[in-house]
């Protein structure tokens, strides 16, 4: 089949490349001049483990195209909407740049076409559609919101765990149908609803995980106030079936495109409709001040506080296995640090191009060993392998104090301490407990309540 994919950004260039390794054929269109010319040149504008080399097996064998003209040609049959849906002023999820991308499809395709939107939807996306599509003979519109983790977005695609498809009225269920025809060969669950259901599926899910990374979180300081070990009490939690052991691995908050806007966004839609939601409204708050709590515990585990003290920050994507710095905890951390009086000095082996793009006040350097330099402290903030097999001893020759903060308890611990430096791990009795006090972070939890900002 034909396919025209909208917008050739993480979930525009991976459902492409996608697509054309299922032996589809794929038109991508884009906006940005220079994107589409190193895409024609088989060069990713995204880091993405085994993206590129797809993309090029892609082009080679004639699947994958690029182009700036917004019509498809008349051979597309589905054109696929993967345009953002960034959070508007009032924290929803913002439907303006799909209603246009829509409006425009709806105008140059005929009714024997079919329009799917990949973009996350806000609960009321699908209302919003519906004015778009207005009355009459029109393409059919359906949802396919997806669920591919960064760092593995290309296997996630191939082996998806749930496949959903949404129909926006009922003269649309028969397209819905037909576009989940093309994951057949995947074998994956499969689920044709409603679009308002299969939009909240995606909703939910993120959230759901956003819950549980606070949850973890939270936990850690607890465990830090209580003596107890984080790793512990996550695997003995993740034996219960009913839990599982997936995304209790607390760390330095969660970040990204997907968690941190759906949570805050899902708590200005559960307002805006009256309905007292106090869980769900509680998520994006509790991420703020747990990485807010951070920083209050470095300080105290600093004889001199933050003020004027130098911070090595290693890490500044979001995870480990991705370029992507968006709602980053590393960056977060950094201009937190340097709230509280502190100068930051960030490394990352991927994203540091990025990370100065989004943070243009955040100096970086070369090599995780320059970022250390005269630092009273290095703190640990993405779980990068290299950080673990780093020359400690010459870390320590390079530092000024001795203090390692581990958010991710990624470092082998004996290493660090054999180099004479003293190792901190979150969640494991190592910030005294009244680095959480609640005066201390009162501030964090007032800026991040959705509820309040709405």
């Amino acid at each position: 089949m034909e396919l025209f994919v909208v917008g050739a950004g993480y979930v525009g260039l991976t459902t492409a490349v996608g697509f054309a390794q299922l032996g589809h054929g794929v038109t991508v269109h884009d906006v940005d001049p220079a994107k589409l010319e190193a895409l024609a040149d088989g060069r990713s504008p995204i880091y993405e483990p085994g993206l590129e080399v797809a993309l090029r097996d892609g082009i080679a064998a004639g699947r994958l195209r690029f182009t700036a003209e917004a019509t498809p040609d008349s051979d597309a049959e589905v054109a696929i909407v993967c345009v953002p849906t960034p959070l508007d002023p009032g924290g929803l999820l913002s439907t303006s740049i799909v209603e246009s991308v829509v409006g425009g499809l709806l105008a140059a395709l005929g009714s024997d076409r079919t329009i799917v939107v990949r973009s996350t939807l806000p609960l009321h996306g699908p209302d919003r559609l519906e004015i778009v599509a207005g009355g009459g003979t029109r393409a059919s519109i359906v949802v396919n919101p997806e669920f591919m983790r960064e760092g593995r977005a290309l296997a996630d695609f191939a082996a998806p765990t749930r496949v959903v498809v949404g129909f926006l009225a009922e003269r649309d269920r028969t397209a819905a149908e037909r576009f989940a025809g093309l994951y057949a060969s995947l074998g994956a669950p499969l689920i044709v609803a409603d679009a308002r259901s299969a939009v909240l599926v995606k909703l939910a899910s993120n959230v759901f995980l956003g819950a549980k990374v606070a949850f973890a979180d939270e936990l850690a300081r607890l465990c830090d106030a209580t003596g107890a070990d984080v790793s512990v009490v996550a695997d003995g939690l993740g034996l219960d079936p009913r839990i599982g052991r997936a995304f209790l691995d607390s760390g330095p908050g969660f970040g990204g495109s997907c968690l941190p806007e759906q949570a805050m966004a899902i708590a200005v839609e559960t307002k805006r409709r009256d309905l007292d939601a106090p869980l769900l409204s509680s998520i994006a708050t509790s991420n703020a001040v747990h990485q807010e709590s951070l920083v209050v515990g470095i300080g105290r585990l600093l004889a001199d506080g933050l003020a004027g003290a130098r911070i090595g920050l290693l890490g500044l994507a979001f995870k480990a296995n991705t370029d992507d710095v968006r709602q980053s905890p590393a960056l977060n951390l950094a201009r937190s640090l340097r709230a509280h009086g502190a100068t930051v000095l960030g490394y990352d082996p991927i994203a540091r191009a990025t990370a100065q793009r989004a943070d243009p006040d955040l100096a970086t350097a070369d090599s995780a060993i320059d970022a250390v330099d005269g630092a009273d402290a290095v703190v640990v903030a993405t779980e990068w392998p290299e950080f673990a097999a780093l020359d400690w001893p010459a870390v320590r020759a390079r530092m000024r104090g001795d203090l390692v903060y581990d958010t991710r308890r990624t470092l082998v611990a004996a290493e660090v301490r054999a180099a004479g430096l003293r190792y901190v791990a979150l969640g494991r009795a190592s910030v005294p407990a009244d680095a959480v006090a609640a005066g201390d972070v009162a501030g964090a939890a007032a800026l991040a309540d959705p509820v309040a900002r709405a």
